[in-house]
């Protein structure tokens, strides 16, 4: 398990928010979505004499640094990222691994990776200076195509709608946060036109897996953050381009070591949520910290928030909806330093391996996942 010390929040005294309203509708639909979804017992999923037969399969990545950003293309091309600017490269579903990462940049983390193909992905940094990287070439050269002018810009996210069109977020700049987007694939970016909502006091996201950003159709988003001192954290809404951004507070608790770390949509539910309900992961990150609330659940597309039945075991810093053709389809996972859970309904999460990880990605078929020491795995 590496250190979390490069996380970045704010060091200021925080401000309550006032208390979070569990909306009646959406506690019935949680009553509807926990008995029409499938129960089937996870612990036949990760039982068995050798866990790893059921479980993740490791392979070697040729580093030992901390991988935080994951990009699956499909199940054979995989990208990761992580610190002193590392990037490596899989053409193999990680077989084997290339490193392809960007001279001039040592002392950066780029922890934000999205790839489009085996040649062309996008990487941003998560420290000083805040720059965007891309490349054309699978990573023999690389191109500056952004740089934040202040030195408060530290890049949590990133994230694209298409090949095209996306965006990337960075902790407050003079009150508000920063969002970047490009039209072009990353190739040019300029600062969102549309103001920001004030950020609380103290307010920050966390780079720990890019995925504190989930994009859905026709400009909507949704970005979790902590940082502030509350008994909730919050989490920005957006319901189409150029629309604002609205927070929303989540009953998970927020503080400099805690928050929403990852934020995702789950299996659409027949009769009751055809897009599917959204949920977030967070806690303290801090091992030696215990965290109370480690995953929310949204009926209503992130209008209103309420802590799920079960919740993961500890801190969680991603979660994602396991692909159709897995033979664990319509399941979710989600993973942390300490160790990996999966959920049929979203509201009861069962352990399933002690092995951590910080960043999943999903390919057509398969799930990823990428940590500390270079660790990589495949779910099998």
């Amino acid at each position: 398990m590496d250190s979390f010390s490069y996380f970045r929040v704010f060091k200021l005294p925080g401000m309550k928010l006032m208390p979070h309203h569990t909306s009646i509708a959406a506690a019935a639909l949680l009553v509807v979505l926990t008995a029409t979804m499938t129960t089937t017992s996870l612990a036949q999923v990760s039982s068995g004499e050798d866990s790893q037969a059921t479980g993740w399969r490791l392979s070697e990545t040729g580093t030992n640094v901390s991988l935080r950003g994951l990009s699956a293309v499909d199940d054979d091309v995989i990208w990761a990222s992580g610190a002193e600017a590392t990037v490596i490269r899989s053409l193999d579903g990680g077989e084997t691994w290339h490193s392809c990462g960007p001279d001039g940049y040592d002392d950066l983390e780029f922890r934000c990776v999205c790839a489009f193909s085996a040649n062309d992905a996008c990487i941003a940094s998560a420290g000083t200076p805040a720059v965007l990287l891309r490349t054309e070439d699978g990573g023999t050269s690389w191109k500056e195509t952004y740089r934040a002018e202040s030195d408060a810009a530290f890049f949590d996210a990133m994230q694209f709608w298409d090949a095209k069109r996306g965006q990337a977020v960075s902790d407050p700049v003079d009150g508000r946060l920063l969002v970047v987007e490009t039209n072009d694939g990353g190739l040019s970016w300029k600062k969102l036109s549309t103001e920001l909502p004030l950020s609380r006091l103290g307010e920050a996201a966390f780079a720990a897996s890019n995925s504190s950003l989930l994009l859905g159709e026709d400009g909507r988003l949704w970005f979790g953050t902590g940082g502030a001192t509350s008994d909730t954290s919050r989490l920005y809404t957006r319901s189409g381009w150029n629309q604002p951004w609205v927070p929303v507070s989540v009953p998970m608790p927020s503080s400099q070591a805690s928050g929403i770390f990852a934020v995702c949509r789950g299996p659409a539910i027949v009769g009751v949520d055809a897009a599917g309900p959204l949920f977030c992961v967070g806690g303290d990150y801090r091992a030696s910290e215990t965290s109370k609330v480690t995953a929310c659940i949204s009926l209503d597309d992130g209008k209103t928030w309420q802590r799920v039945t079960v919740q993961p075991e500890s801190f969680r810093s991603d979660v994602m909806a396991i692909p159709e053709g897995s033979p664990l389809a319509r399941s979710l996972i989600t993973v942390g330093p300490a160790g990996t859970d999966l959920s049929r309904d979203g509201t009861n999460w069962t352990s399933f391996s002690d092995v951590g990880f910080h960043a999943l990605s999903v390919g057509k078929r398969k799930v990823f996942a990428c940590g500390s020491e270079g660790r990589f795995a495949r779910l099998d």
